[in-house]
């Protein structure tokens, strides 16, 4: 089993702090409108306990999101795990791995004309392609600069 951690862009990281900070700040308000109105009206304390629930579930999704977005090689499969999200990849599928050099993107293509990039650090590229092509040595690999195809 081998692990490659995502490496998300700068406003993906901005955005999962705001998410996150807004959770905590309703979570917080929350909780203080549970307690001073504690005893009161019970629709608005029904509210209270649902919009707590649901800014813990988003505080719990955001923090999964920023530590345990990973691509994980099983067996004969690619698991893309974004924090509870799990998608699978079978790496039989594959078609060919290009890595676009003037975007410094790695792309993963399917049998079905399906493809996905790769968010990994540019630095463990070679090292997942290895770790793939040890298991489906018939893919192909190739690097492209992006637009070459493009008359000029």
């Amino acid at each position: 089993m081998k692990k490659f951690n995502f490496k998300y862009p700068p406003i993906a990281w901005v955005l999962l702090a705001v998410v996150l900070l807004l959770a905590l700040g309703g979570l917080g308000w929350n909780i203080f409108n549970l307690i001073e109105f504690w005893g009161g009206d019970v629709v608005k304390l029904v509210s209270y306990f649902i919009v707590i629930a649901i800014a813990l579930a988003l505080i719990c999704f955001a923090i999964s999101i920023m530590v345990y977005g990973n691509y994980t090689i099983k067996g004969n499969n690619i698991v893309c795990n974004l924090g509870f999200l799990k998608t699978t990849f079978n790496i039989e599928e594959i078609t060919q791995i290009t890595h676009f050099k003037k975007s410094d993107k790695l792309v993963v293509y399917f049998i079905n004309d399906k493809y996905t990039v790769i968010v990994i650090s540019p630095e463990e590229y070679e090292r997942f392609i290895f770790a793939v092509r040890e298991v489906n040595s018939k893919i192909l690999y190739s690097t492209a600069i992006d637009g070459e195809d493009t008359p000029s």
